[in-house]
């Protein structure tokens, strides 16, 4: 027989809930370097977006790294959880999938562990929603303003000295060139990226209707092994 405490006394008398429900967070964004000073902005039904050039530049920078997924690109630290890299590709499948939220979770936690290519894929995603201080925030986290271009010298036959040749291979740039090559949706993306968005956004979607409180995209058990196995599949 074990002896009763003031603290056993206490629970006993404790009275629990039988649905005790949490309250969802109600704080909306304010996009503003002083937030609750920032002046009341009413959203417009059917506004355009602030920025359809960012949206641009995000929908052809995710059709081209969709284009691009192979065997062996993606990997996980756990059975749900991917590695930043792989957050970033999964965060550009689930935006082509029409899945913002979940996009921008991933992207959010790869650009926290450092990955500056998810960074900068928040920039234009809060550029082009017309959160102009978010968008600079993660523009910063890129690190594209003190990377300095990268010079090499050529020689030209019959022209002396050698000429310098300056090569920009930064995302932008990448992007500007990549943009006026063809335009979202217009090139028809490989069997292997059909078939991984589709899954992945698919998995998200039951995630979050398992968890409708959730913000996290929580895809479900074997999802690791599961996008795995398609990636090798649809590559024969």
């Amino acid at each position: 027989m074990t002896d009763t405490t003031d603290i056993d006394a206490l629970l006993a008398r404790a009275r629990l809930r039988r649905r005790p429900e949490v309250p969802a967070d109600t704080v909306p964004y304010e996009d503003s370097a002083y937030p609750g000073y920032a002046e009341d902005v009413a959203d417009v039904a059917g506004a355009r977006p602030a920025d359809p050039a960012a949206i641009h530049d995000l929908r052809t920078l995710c059709d081209s790294l969709l284009g691009a997924l192979a065997p062996g690109t993606l990997h996980f630290l756990t059975d749900q959880l991917p590695e930043p890299e792989c957050a970033w590709l999964l965060g550009c499948a689930l935006l082509v999938a029409g899945i913002d939220e979940g996009a921008r979770f991933w992207w959010q936690y790869a650009g926290g562990a450092g990955h500056a290519p998810s960074a900068y894929c928040l920039s234009l995603h809060h550029r082009a929603r017309g959160e102009t201080h978010a968008a600079a925030f993660w523009y910063d986290q890129t690190g594209l303003e003190t990377v300095t271009a990268e010079h090499d010298t050529i020689p030209v036959i019959g022209l002396r000295p050698p000429v310098d040749c300056t090569f920009d291979a930064s995302v932008p740039t990448v992007l500007r060139v990549l943009s006026r090559l063809t335009s979202p949706g217009a090139r028809r993306r490989p069997r292997r990226a059909e078939v991984i968005t589709s899954y992945v956004a698919h998995a998200v979607t039951r995630g979050y209707a398992r968890h409708p409180g959730v913000e996290i995209p929580v895809p479900g058990p074997c999802f690791a092994d599961r996008v795995s196995s398609l990636l090798t599949e649809t590559a024969r």
